[in-house]
């Protein structure tokens, strides 16, 4: 009886092992594709090395295309695929590193010319140099994404080991801008500030909020000094009188 059980659990051992031979044997070219799947794979956000994956086609990060690195969609003859290439990082040219002690590894813009005027600003954190460590790990070229949408699946197949640090994601990277155009609104040369300024030479005190709306853009009313609501020490009254 025992020997029994155990030939039971064997076989269902080998069947297991069959299908998992089954569901990764395939490549994204082939004609015809499993479906005869009954468990997909969670959604991998840094795929690396030579990886399959089958997600489900109501994934939406699947659905999107989406990945944390740098990928740009690249000419493919298969319309039934979408392929992706990698564009690396963006690196100081000084290797500079922020006070915590992380390095500055910029998401390249997709756009080309985007991507060569990215290269000619500074960097965030010491104003260095900027380059592009381009992405090398498919023999020479860039890692490549494959996606293929068939029935109820998305397959997901990638070729190439990427040989570059990671890149800031892309929420991180529009978190990056945004401060830097904060910063940008109230430095000492920001045209904005300047003309805050002037207004409070001329009436002796910060315009209210009420007036700042007629000088500045809506976005500028929520990068106000941290110290604005304390300089309001007048009355509307006051700086009306003040202001004629």
């Amino acid at each position: 009886m025992l020997k029994g059980a155990d030939d039971v659990v064997v076989m269902e051992q080998e069947d297991s092992a069959s299908r998992h031979g089954e569901m990764t044997s395939w490549d994204i070219n082939d004609i015809k594709l499993p479906q005869d799947i009954r468990q997909t794979d969670w959604f991998q956000e840094w795929p690396d090395s030579y990886v399959k994956y089958i997600y489900s086609s109501e994934d939406k990060n699947a659905q999107r295309h989406h990945s944390s690195w740098a990928m740009r969609n690249t000419n493919n003859h298969n319309s039934r695929i979408l392929k992706k290439s990698c564009l690396g990082v963006v690196v100081c040219g000084n290797d500079c590193s922020t006070l915590d002690g992380r390095k500055i590894y910029l998401r390249p813009a997709i756009c080309d010319k985007a991507r060569q005027k990215q290269q000619r600003k500074c960097c965030p954190n010491c104003n260095g140099p900027l380059r592009l460590l381009s992405c090398r790990g498919h023999g020479g070229y860039p890692v490549t994404n494959f996606w293929r949408h068939e029935g109820q699946f998305i397959f997901f197949q990638s070729k190439g080991a990427h040989d570059h640090p990671r890149p800031e994601t892309k929420l991180e990277a529009e978190a990056r801008r945004s401060i830097q155009k904060a910063q940008t609104a109230f430095s000492p040369s920001s045209p904005r500030l300047k003309r805050i300024r002037e207004i409070e030479s001329l009436t002796g005190a910060m315009p209210t909020r009420e007036a700042l709306p007629l000088l500045l853009s809506k976005t500028d009313a929520y990068l106000l000094p941290a110290n604005f609501g304390r300089r309001l020490s007048k009355s509307p009254r006051e700086l009306t009188l003040g202001s004629c």
